[in-house]
């Protein structure tokens, strides 16, 4: 009969099963917050490559008159994603520019991809499908987190062009 007790009341073992419940819901958070630090380092590049970008094409001074602003941008733009490509896939970023006339233009979507010297305005545009990398999709409290942060992420910026002053 004692040793029937010492079964019941023995220890033996609680830690680790403690330690099994415990881990899962610290892993699930590590990748969450993994994830969403990823996310928000993704928006801040996406925001410093485009202002870089276009700050560099934007004031560069040309020697001819046949500037390509497009390929400048989008080299420049290039070889600041080199930073970040560790993140993301380098050929999932969309990168555009269109010359306006006026603010009233880019307010109204009537800018165009080709350049000419009345066109005094650019905007710069850098788009990005983000997809998180979904580890714990099998819970149905994570699906909402993923099918949120699962979005093409977009960012915009206008410049005046030196070139054209």
């Amino acid at each position: 009969m004692k040793n029937f007790l010492n079964k019941l009341t023995n220890n033996s073992g609680v830690i680790a099963i403690e330690f099994s419940f415990i881990y899962i819901i610290f892993a699930a958070f590590v990748f969450i917050i993994f994830e969403v630090c990823k996310f928000y380092f993704v928006i801040v590049a996406m925001d410093y490559s485009l202002s870089q970008a276009a700050r560099s094409s934007a004031f560069t001074q040309y020697e001819s008159s046949n500037i390509d602003h497009s390929n400048i941008y989008k080299d420049y733009f290039s070889q600041q994603n080199a930073l970040w490509v560790m993140f993301i896939d380098p050929d999932a970023i969309q990168v555009d520019i269109s010359f306006c006339e006026s603010v009233n233009d880019i307010l109204k979507d009537k800018c165009s991809d080709s350049y000419s010297n009345s066109k005094k305005l650019a905007l710069y545009s850098v788009s990005y499908r983000y997809r998180p990398l979904k580890l714990i999709s099998n819970m149905t409290w994570s699906e909402s987190l993923f099918t949120n942060l699962d979005q093409t992420l977009t960012r915009k910026i206008v410049y005046m062009l030196e070139s054209s002053r």
